[in-house]
């Protein structure tokens, strides 16, 4: 995983020489205690701090990312920057930031996104500053690359395992009052153990954990309300070293059900999650005064497909002391043409509204390297340069060579028929009118496994100008 600039201030390329990453990359949020302190009154960051993050004036390390990037101002379509490309169309990006914020706030859930989707700091603050209570992650390296950059709020969605994780994340604890975090915990060998490296690294107060329910044959988390109750009375007896303080889950994993299955299935789960809040809270489980959210209990699920269903089902349930709703979206930012477009279409279908109106933002642009035969295109871009695990990407546009001008090719009968490391094999109609050095758009399907391809995503407006970048430290 690329570390981010400034991390482990004396780690460079090898004896004597510059950082690895220059700290000209990196800005340093002013005032990182208070604008903690305050993201935690106001349970969200302080409007006109997020961009604080990381200043998108344009610079950039030397080497491959800074020569790939080049300079703001230049424009996609003229060729001005190396092909394939991955881009994210601004103005998409800022609708869609704005859309599901409101949904959230609308619906009366916090939005935590799951920020592993874009790994990217230019794109943390844009969520923060639009409200986002906080940010979820899934690894230890995730963490650091949030922390370097100021992220006030972490919900980890995992077990927090490794020694020097907990390490990590205590010592963050113990540095910044301000900051808070959030871990799960679905097994009495895990409490234990966190319980005893937590006791070791001494991070000054208690380490919030959430129990995690879990689908039978999928990830972690415990499988029944019994084994829940006995996680949750080793997190009491931990001597004080973990607080519990809510109940989480991932509905997401139905989508590999049969598609009759998956609301279904989604709505059991979600229904077992609210089964196991309501047994700790009769059983006085969860911690009293729970410092790091007022006493609440945090019920959170709700991926980027089933999102709606955790809203409604979770803001049911009833217990002894406040509830507060967690969702932990993360593909809503750039939406994507293949899956959960499909998925965001089901929502609607559902609820019976357009809300959330989410669009695509990110597309990868290729050239046209050959026509080496009838109906058949190859593309610069392969499976180095976007995602396959949710399908092929989608052909969106062809520009000709030198002009401006796009043609949609949604409709047009062109088809992915093939992927090499460089190159993408497209299937085309007779008279499919492209030639060597046109330039192709490519609709990728799951953000995620697109993001983690590129170290910069420039930010575009409608005519394909570079405005702004996002870099990426996966």
């Amino acid at each position: 995983m690329t570390q981010p600039p400034g991390h482990m201030a004396g780690l460079t390329a090898g004896q004597g020489s510059s950082p690895i990453l220059p700290a000209a990359t990196r800005t340093v949020v002013p005032h990182r205690d208070a604008v903690a302190a305050a993201a935690h009154v106001g349970r969200s960051t302080p409007p006109g701090v997020a961009f604080a993050f990381v200043a998108d004036d344009g610079t950039e390390p030397k080497g491959h990312a800074g020569q790939h990037a080049g300079v703001l101002g230049g424009n996609v379509l003229r060729e001005d920057y190396p092909l394939p490309v991955c881009v994210l169309r601004a103005a998409v990006l800022e609708r869609n930031l704005d859309r599901f914020q409101r949904y959230c706030d609308d619906a009366g859930v916090l939005l935590c996104p799951h920020a592993k989707t874009t790994m990217s700091p230019e794109l943390f603050g844009r969520q923060l500053a639009a409200g986002a209570w906080g940010l979820t992650f899934a690894t230890g390296p995730q963490v650091r690359v949030a922390r370097e950059y100021g992220v006030p709020r972490i919900f980890y969605a995992n077990q927090l395992v490794g020694a020097a994780d907990v390490r990590f994340v205590s010592a963050e604890l113990r540095r910044d009052p301000g900051f808070e975090f959030y871990c799960l915990v679905d097994s009495v060998d895990g409490v234990r153990l966190l319980a005893e490296r937590v006791a070791a690294a001494q991070p000054g107060r208690p380490l919030n954990v959430l129990v995690e329910g879990g689908l039978p044959g999928g990830r972690c988390g415990v499988r029944d309300v019994g084994t829940a109750i006995e996680v949750a009375e080793a997190v009491r007896v931990s001597g004080g070293h973990l607080v519990l303080t809510g109940v989480e889950g991932f509905e997401g994993l139905v989508a590999s059900h049969e598609p009759s299955r998956r609301e279904p299935d989604a709505r059991e789960f979600l229904a077992f999650l609210a089964e196991i809040a309501e047994t700790l809270d009769a059983r006085g489980q969860f911690g009293d005064g729970a410092a790091a959210n007022d006493g609440e209990v945090l019920l959170t699920a709700g991926g980027s497909a089933y999102f709606d269903l955790a809203a409604e089902e979770l803001k049911r349930v009833q217990l002894s002391r406040p509830v507060q709703v967690v969702l932990r979206s993360g593909c809503y930012l750039a939406e994507d043409w293949g899956s959960y477009g499909d998925r965001l279409a089901e929502v609607h279908a559902r609820t019976g509204s357009a809300r959330p109106e989410l669009e695509p933002a990110i597309e990868v642009w290729a050239q046209v390297l050959s026509v080496p035969e009838p109906g058949l295109v190859i593309l610069s871009a392969g499976r180095r340069d976007f995602g396959q695990d949710a399908g092929n990407p989608v052909a969106l546009a062809h520009v000709r060579r030198g002009e401006a001008g796009r043609r949609p090719l949604r409709d047009a009968g062109w088809r992915m028929a093939g992927v090499s490391d460089q190159h993408a094999h497209m299937a085309v109609p007779e008279g499919h009118g492209v030639a060597v050095g046109d330039l192709v758009a490519l609709g990728p399907s799951h953000p995620c496994t697109t993001f983690d391809k590129w170290r910069v995503l420039h930010l575009v407006d409608e005519d394909y100008t570079v405005t702004g970048m996002a870099r990426t430290y996966f």
